[in-house]
């Protein structure tokens, strides 16, 4: 009865009503906003907070509950990479079930060595200052997220709980004036860039984490790739105007009358004093 109720209910238009919101990904534009408006950066411990739980969301595939899994030691800062090992995560628990896994590893390169970069957008020299401050206290207390201090760039003993933390990123957008996205906004972020970049899906899963069909959910496409799909299934809208289109007419009508210079003599046959000439075009 409860399984007919619902194909009715579907034939309704019920599941359109109730339909959760769709996530959204952050865009190029407002990434760059959030630059701008310094709500990313190292002008103030919150900005530089804001800067490390945007990009482990971004370029690490980490889910909203992740970010209170994690730890210092989760982290390894190379002169050019980061590199960050999940030790449990939603996919892996590291029980006798997860056996045959093995963590995540993701190694992101910043930047090739001895290559002029941004050191103030450089994510290496970024994580490296946020964990040099806070690497007393992850000895002390199982966190990677504390406190941010308001009068300078220092941050307190105190962990930033998971509903702090899932606040971030809406407070971010409120403050840049965007339509609210939530914490798993990064992790779609992640996935949909890579996949309207092209990059193939093994790389992506690599990255996100993904061992499931549920990656499809992530792949969220750019407005100009759903444009260029449309544009090649829909009837042709073009419209051609009156001037290209004289244009076109005075270009062929140029090239049918082949100037005296271009023309090359190939054939005369003289008859009577009549003569036929064959003319083509000098290459």
């Amino acid at each position: 009865c409860l399984d007919a109720e619902m194909k009715n209910g579907v034939r309704e238009g019920l599941h359109i009503k109730c339909k959760k919101e769709e996530r959204e990904f952050v865009s190029e534009e407002e990434e760059a906003t959030f630059w701008e408006k310094k709500l990313l950066g190292t002008t103030s411990a919150k900005s530089l907070l804001n800067t490390i739980y945007f990009y482990n969301g971004k370029i690490f595939g980490l889910r909203g509950g992740d970010h209170r899994k994690i730890v210092v030691n989760n982290f390894e800062i190379g002169p050019n990479f980061i590199k960050f090992e999940e030790n449990a995560s939603k996919t892996y628990h590291g029980g006798i079930c997860d056996l045959k896994y093995v963590p995540r590893k993701v190694k992101h390169v910043c930047h090739s060595i001895g290559e002029k970069h941004e050191p103030s957008r450089c994510l290496v020299e970024i994580y490296t200052l946020y964990i040099g401050l806070v690497e007393t206290h992850g000895k002390a207390v199982t966190a990677f997220y504390f406190k941010p201090s308001t009068r300078r760039l220092a941050f307190e003993k105190v962990p930033v709980g998971i509903n702090s933390l899932n606040k971030i990123l809406p407070e971010m957008c409120e403050s840049a004036g965007f339509k609210r996205k939530t914490a798993h906004s990064l992790r779609v972020t992640c996935v949909s860039s890579l996949f309207n970049a092209g990059v193939d899906e093994k790389l992506i899963r690599e990255r996100s984490g993904h061992r499931s069909n549920a990656l499809f959910q992530y792949e969220k496409p750019t407005e100009e790739n759903v444009s260029k799909v449309s544009n090649i299934l829909g009837p042709s809208t073009s419209v051609v105007s009156t001037s290209t289109c004289t244009t076109i007419e005075k270009r062929e009508e140029q090239d049918e009358s082949i100037a005296l210079k271009d023309v090359v003599f190939q054939k005369g046959n003289f008859n009577n004093c009549t003569i036929n000439v064959t003319v083509s075009k000098k290459e």
